[in-house]
């Protein structure tokens, strides 16, 4: 069962922009949940969803939007999109290296 409101929140226009970092984690995380059990091409304009819009608010370099490359690049693998995947992952691996060390 829903929680008390549910509904009208997840309907509500106006409600939090699709650009707000908050809003990103919640759709990348859904992401996550639908690839579980193997919807793929449902969750990959998800993960894409949520690259793009880390991109622009956070930044190329920030953490949030270095995990969201990295999970398109996985989810990207799991479709055998490999060609497609290899850049993703240097790319994220790069930017952690930058930002944390190697």
């Amino acid at each position: 069962r829903e929680p008390p409101g549910h509904a009208r929140l997840c309907e509500q226009p106006g409600g939090v922009s699709t650009g707000h970092p908050d809003t990103l984690t919640s759709v990348n995380n859904l992401a996550a949940l639908i690839q579980a059990p193997g919807k793929l091409a449902e969750a990959e304009p998800l993960y894409r969803r949520a690259l793009v819009g880390r991109k622009k608010q956070l930044g190329a370099s920030h953490p949030n939007t270095l995990t969201s490359v990295n999970n398109l690049a996985t989810l990207l693998k799991a479709q055998g999109k490999l060609a497609e995947a290899e850049p993703l992952y240097r790319c994220a691996l790069a930017g952690r290296e930058k930002q944390l060390g190697a």
